[in-house]
């Protein structure tokens, strides 16, 4: 880490590296297009609407793939597309966050693409 405790791009390069290459990587953009689509799905929900959705035994995932299945296919595919965009940006400023987070708190940690797709789930680092 430099001086100001912001990860080099070496660093968050070989992080995001990994990050993309896991399973947790994978994990998380099926979480991101069940988002996007449920907030395609009812665009004028709150966000206790989508989370009482996402309370459902399978996560609202029934509910979005229905949803996806439903659109013409130009319009599934920006959706899609909006969902990975949005996903990358996610995972980048988590992974960001973390590194700083670390550095600044001196610690000898690996953060680990388990620990940036959760975080980017919480929206850390936005």
């Amino acid at each position: 880490m430099s001086e100001t405790d912001r990860p080099d791009a070496t660093e968050l390069k070989a992080l995001m590296a990994r990050v993309l290459q896991s399973e947790a990587s994978e994990s998380f953009g099926q979480f991101m297009v069940r988002q996007v689509a449920l907030h395609d799905l009812a665009p004028g929900a709150d966000d206790a609407v989508i989370a009482g959705i996402e309370e459902s035994p399978d996560g609202g995932a029934a509910m979005a793939e229905g949803h996806l299945e439903g659109l013409p296919d130009g319009e599934r595919e920006a959706l899609l597309e909006r969902a990975e965009i949005e996903s990358g940006r996610r995972l980048h400023a988590a992974a960001v966050a973390l590194l700083e987070a670390a550095g600044a708190a001196h610690l000898q940690l690996e953060v680990t693409p388990e620990m940036v797709a959760l975080a980017a789930v919480t929206e850390l680092g936005d």
